[in-house]
């Protein structure tokens, strides 16, 4: 049997940013634009197991972004031990010199998860098409 699920209005549904001041007179997206009249059309027009898929997803792209916050944190722990041992005015550079070979391993790790996002942003935000 083909799914009921229409993606595009489980998308709609992840992207209505519920705390907008103006929330009850129309929906808008999570970057504050309004919804488009056929936006708001679909909108409506959800199924019940629309709002369970979006709220499936909701809940994995905040479990997502918990684990990245996370990641985050470690980065920033992982280059203050070291600055701790260097003296004021040093770099990001000269605290990869004086790294561990398993913290250098580590810190590669951390920080090809933790540039991805905003590298993406940036893109996504900056770029033409």
């Amino acid at each position: 049997m083909p799914s009921t699920v229409r993606p595009e209005v489980v998308l709609l549904i992840t992207n209505v940013d519920f705390s907008h001041p103006d929330i009850r007179t129309r929906p808008y997206h999570r970057d504050g634009r309004p919804f488009t009249r056929a936006e708001r059309d679909l909108l409506v027009t959800f199924t019940p197991e629309e709002k369970a898929a979006a709220k499936a997803q909701i809940q994995l792209e905040a479990e997502w972004q918990r684990e990245l916050d996370e990641m985050k944190d470690d980065f920033v722990a992982l280059l203050m031990k070291y600055f701790a041992k260097l003296p004021k005015g040093s770099v990001v550079d000269d605290a990869v010199a004086i790294m561990t070979d398993e913290d250098y391993a580590e810190f590669e790790r951390l920080a090809e998860i933790v540039t991805a996002e905003d590298t993406l942003e940036y893109r996504a935000l900056y770029e033409e098409n």
